[in-house]
């Protein structure tokens, strides 16, 4: 049996007491997060010549460290990095021959020997920049297009994976802390 409540007219609604909204706990999403840094690897690559970990830690030291990423923290010639981008100072490999030396970025496909000697020179890192993005804006156009587009292809056909394997971190507890 339907119970209906009558008001008088002068009475005023029922104040309901507002519910607090609760915040979702930080997640990490893998896959966008992999996403991310393939395009930050695809526009560090073409405008400062090197992967975003030799951007942000190469040049931290005068020489190289040792260990497995040691070579980051020592001078990176042909790759300019986030500490030359501050001071305005940058490692440049001076090579034999005519061809004197090269820009920062334009070794930056071929190995370096160790044994190169590497000069530091005042100029602007933003020119340097600038003049990599007029030489590569077709690279970083093409590289950005087809990683986005890969990552979202392989969203779709990877969407029954995802969701089992994303369960299965559910089950295990970390469910609220980390998805695929």
């Amino acid at each position: 049996m339907l119970r209906l409540e009558m008001r008088p007219d002068n009475m005023p609604a029922r104040r309901r007491r507002k519910t607090t909204r609760r915040r979702a706990k930080p997640m990490v999403k893998v896959l966008p997060a992999l996403e991310a840094y393939m395009v930050a690897n695809v526009a560090t690559q073409n405008l400062m010549g090197g992967t975003p970990f030799e951007v942000i830690l190469g040049d931290l030291n005068t020489t190289a460290g040792s260990g497995p990423l040691g070579q980051l923290m020592g001078p990176q010639p042909g790759v300019l990095t986030l500490k030359e981008l501050v001071t305005g100072e940058y490692n440049y490999l001076q090579l034999p021959g005519p061809a004197g030396s090269m820009s920062p970025t334009a070794g930056s496909q071929a190995y370096v020997p160790m044994s190169s000697s590497v000069r530091t020179s005042t100029g602007s890192a933003l020119d340097i920049i600038s003049q990599n993005f007029q030489n590569n804006v077709g690279n970083i156009i093409v590289g950005t297009a087809l990683t986005t587009a890969g990552f979202r292809i392989a969203n779709k056909v990877l969407r029954k994976p995802k969701t089992k394997f994303n369960k299965m971190l559910r089950d295990v507890g970390l469910g609220t802390t980390v998805q695929l």
